[in-house]
């Protein structure tokens, strides 16, 4: 058994095509374990977004096909896992729980982790139970469901995530409202999100009107893309507001988007933590949030810690209005805000700071392994 100054040889298992929050988690994970000097190890889909990077990246790359659940995928996946023998398999999505739990059966790995980042309820609780040994909840929220969906809090751990600070560093504020024909009198929110039920976008979009007709310069952007996507086009047009809305599906320019906007909103009534909300906080934009799921992590500082950021309740149309309107009307407070938005992030939500709290779950588990082993 290693000890906890040993290096650790350590395997990801990603199922998902495409690229979101989770895969930029597991990603900076997989950075921040290589540099600290651990053997990193990807098995992801055939053809994703994640083995393309990681490949690309001279990270170690197993492909298996689609979500890894057929009798060949699983074969193939525990071939790897034999040949590779690894101290730790973690789980990045609900699929890969499957696909690393199944094939490693019968293997003897010492751990299995599987992340949670989403606040919902769980559907099949044994399958966590069964298949690893500890759960990461990205807050406390999504460890409180988990708990209330039927996962024993003993193999609960909570480990925020986390951001790169250095990305928002790229961003330019005149790059990105040259790339939206964005005046210098115009008052540019911003929404960075999957437009998607949970994030709140309808009851922002139900606040501008109140919000437009007290100040005529503010224009609001979206930046995602989704299922409602036409449904919340139709309600900008509905409330009469569309030429003051932009639509602006995928970007890959979120830095220059962050340090362009006046205000970053996130309407969100359900939410795992929101990494776009840590960028804001880095690039020291001002925020206006509820403080659902996960932000609640983020946002609500205690004692006598300022407050870094104006907070709305969620579902909540009039809030949010009033919330974006103090925070541009009332400059001193808000700035106050950003700057204590700016150092909780660097203390408690950068990237070092999530992997370092992922390897302390992992050498707690382990230990515990070696102690069952002796």
């Amino acid at each position: 058994m290693k000890s906890a100054s040993e290096s650790l040889t350590t395997v990801h298992v990603s199922t998902q095509r495409t690229w979101h929050g989770g895969e930029g988690q597991a990603w900076l994970l997989m950075q921040g374990l290589r540099r600290r000097g651990h053997r990193v190890v990807l098995l992801a889909r055939e053809g994703g977004e994640f083995a393309k990077r990681a490949s690309a990246d001279d990270f170690e790359t197993h492909t298996f096909r689609r979500r890894g659940r057929g009798p060949n995928a699983l074969w193939s996946v525990r071939n790897c896992l034999q040949a590779i023998s690894p101290d730790v398999i973690h789980s990045h999505d609900g699929h890969a729980i499957t696909c690393g739990g199944v094939a490693s059966l019968g293997l003897g790995v010492p751990l299995r982790v599987a992340s949670r980042r989403v606040d919902f309820t769980i559907r099949s609780a044994a399958k966590y139970t069964w298949l690893a040994d500890v759960v990461i909840a990205i807050s406390t929220a999504v460890a409180e469901v988990s708990a209330a969906s039927g996962l024993p809090r003993s193999m609960l751990r909570i480990v925020n995530s986390g951001v790169d600070p250095a990305r928002m560093q790229g961003g330019c504020r005149a790059r990105g409202r040259n790339s939206l024909a964005v005046t210098d009198d115009v008052k540019l929110l911003l929404v960075v999100a999957k437009l998607t039920d949970h994030k709140g976008h309808i009851h922002l979009l139900r606040a501008m009107p109140e919000v437009m007709g007290r100040d005529a310069s503010v224009r609001l952007a979206l930046a995602g893309e989704g299922e409602l996507a036409d449904r919340l086009a139709n309600e900008a047009r509905e409330l009469g507001i569309a030429d003051r809305v932009m639509f602006l599906g995928y970007r890959d320019d979120i830095p220059d988007l962050i340090k362009a906007a006046d205000l970053f909103v996130m309407p969100s009534h359900m939410e795992g933590l929101c990494t776009s909300l840590l960028d804001a906080m880095f690039a020291r934009v001002p925020i206006v949030t509820t403080g659902a799921g996960g932000i609640a992590d983020v946002v609500h500082v205690t004692g006598d810690q300022p407050p870094i950021a104006h907070l709305a309740a969620p579902r909540d149309n009039v809030a949010i209005a009033v919330a974006i309107l103090r925070a541009l009307t009332n400059r001193g407070e808000t700035e106050k805000h950003v700057e204590a938005a700016f150092k909780r992030a660097h203390a408690h939500f950068t990237d070092d700071c999530m992997v370092e709290g992922t390897l302390a779950v992992y050498r707690e588990w382990l230990a515990k392994s070696d102690a069952r082993a002796a």
